[in-house]
């Protein structure tokens, strides 16, 4: 078993980790964990790669994995996070909401969100959150029914990550 005590850096944001990772992959020596969101927050992870490599990731604290996180390169291996894809629900208003609906709308779908306690992340004025099963976006229809003339729902599954801040629920 490898111990691992700290990210290296993203792929997707260096550009150097980026060029040795496309020099890497050219010599089949780079190796993938899978890594869900609920564990991409864990400090204390264990991991075998898609080759086989034992690995115990023993990170600091407030430390979070991320797709492209590179956590061991040595000359003869890169090993690179790879998150898991998840269902997400995806609401937008409506492009004829009328200004006076925008606000009142708004606050009533983060209200009926926020009760749901969901992460959720905010893009090009679309609310993203996790759901579990596509039978919950019958549920969230029921529940939005009074704002259907002035949204849109709709689900996809990608790499989510929520906002900071928008991630932790408590009381």
């Amino acid at each position: 078993m490898i111990h691992i005590n700290k990210i290296i850096g993203n792929i997707n944001s260096d550009s150097d980790l980026h060029e040795k990772y496309q020099d890497m992959m050219k010599k089949d020596k780079v190796e993938k964990i899978q890594v869900s969101r609920l564990e991409a927050d864990r400090i204390r992870i264990r991991k075998v790669s898609d080759k086989g490599t034992d690995l115990a990731l023993t990170l600091n604290p407030g430390s979070h994995i991320y797709d492209g996180d590179v956590v061991l390169l040595a000359e003869e291996r890169m090993v690179v996070a790879k998150r898991e894809s998840e269902n997400v629900a995806i609401i937008s208003l409506n492009n004829d909401i009328s200004a006076e609906q925008i606000m009142d709308t708004a606050i009533k779908l983060g209200h009926i969100i926020g009760n749901m306690h969901r992460p959720i992340r905010v893009i090009n004025n679309k609310v993203y959150f996790p759901i579990q099963s596509d039978s919950e976006i019958e549920l969230f229809k029921k529940l939005f029914h009074n704002l259907s003339q002035d949204i849109d729902i709709k689900t996809e599954n990608i790499i989510f990550e929520p906002d900071t801040g928008y991630d932790i629920h408590g009381h």
